[in-house]
């Protein structure tokens, strides 16, 4: 149903997620006695759900509240996926920042921008634009429409290309000059700076450059500290070398990814396809 990918991750928190492990007795050996040792405290997931659909936001969140997902733990964006993608960069929300007119001689004060949106609450969750994305970004989930019915024809049993076969169509805002008629009488016409509004194709490959320009931060990644990670749902027909190639083009470190058949009842359904640093290390 809606939203059961966003619902099955935000299942994960009651599964004890996000809570302190009981501590656990071990046999210590060379002591012979036993000892207290605490284990890892595991972070909680919070789920930003985004769709372009006001109503499949609606009863994906009417399904939440069925499955007794805890309000904050989920939060519903009725935006633009791709637009969503392009508010981040290196797992950062991106600022967009002012120039004050009433700043001082010294420099040009700078101040935050914030997003305009009305955001409410339905069954219990917030729900509402790009005002409710979070400051962090650490794990992207992108389940993209893969082209319509016929999609497990496309190019045969292993040869589902994401490039050719998935086309994300979005709106996105432009910078530009705007143009009205002036009321002068003469026909003259007035232009201002401000935002259009663009119909963008994006294919599989390209969401997949965007999602990692948002999320992947190599620089932290240097320094040892956890890496972050896409999943990417595919048809179970997807070619591996398509999505190596990918991969490659969309600047992800090495190349490296993986591939999980999900499998039911003995038959292979899906397939996702994972990138990211913890990836790198496993392969390795």
């Amino acid at each position: 149903g809606c939203g059961g990918n966003s619902i099955a991750f935000a299942r994960l928190n009651n599964n004890h997620w996000g809570e302190e492990k009981k501590e656990e007795r071990v046999n210590d050996d060379d002591n012979d006695d036993d000892r207290q040792q605490p284990q890892d405290v595991i972070p909680r997931v919070k789920v930003i759900a985004v769709d372009n659909s006001l109503s499949r936001l609606k009863m994906a969140a009417n399904n939440a509240s069925i499955y007794g997902i805890d309000k904050e733990d989920i939060v519903f964006v009725h935006a633009d996926a791709v637009e969503v993608l392009n508010c981040f960069e290196k797992g950062a929300r991106i600022v967009k920042e002012n120039n004050n007119s009433n700043s001082s001689s010294t420099g040009k004060e700078t101040t935050k921008k914030k997003d305009e949106g009305s955001s409410c609450c339905y069954a219990g969750y917030a729900l509402g634009g790009i005002e409710l994305l979070p400051d962090k970004l650490h794990g992207i989930f992108l389940s993209p429409p893969w082209g319509g019915m016929d999609y497990g024809n496309e190019g045969g049993k292993a040869g589902f290309d994401p490039v050719s076969s998935i086309m994300v169509e979005s709106t996105c805002s432009i910078k530009g000059k705007i143009s009205k008629d002036n009321d002068d009488g003469a026909g003259h016409k007035e232009e201002n700076a401000g935002t259009i509004p663009t119909a963008v194709k994006t294919n599989g490959g390209e969401l997949l450059s965007i999602a990692a320009k948002a999320v992947f931060d190599t620089s932290k990644e240097e320094e040892g500290e956890e890496g972050s990670t896409i999943a990417y749902f595919l048809p179970r027909n997807t070619s591996g070398i398509s999505m190596g190639q990918i991969a490659v083009a969309s600047g992800i470190e090495g190349g490296c990814f993986e591939m999980e058949q999900n499998v039911v009842n003995g038959k292979v359904k899906t397939v996702t396809a994972y990138f990211g640093r913890g990836v790198e290390c496993l392969l390795k």
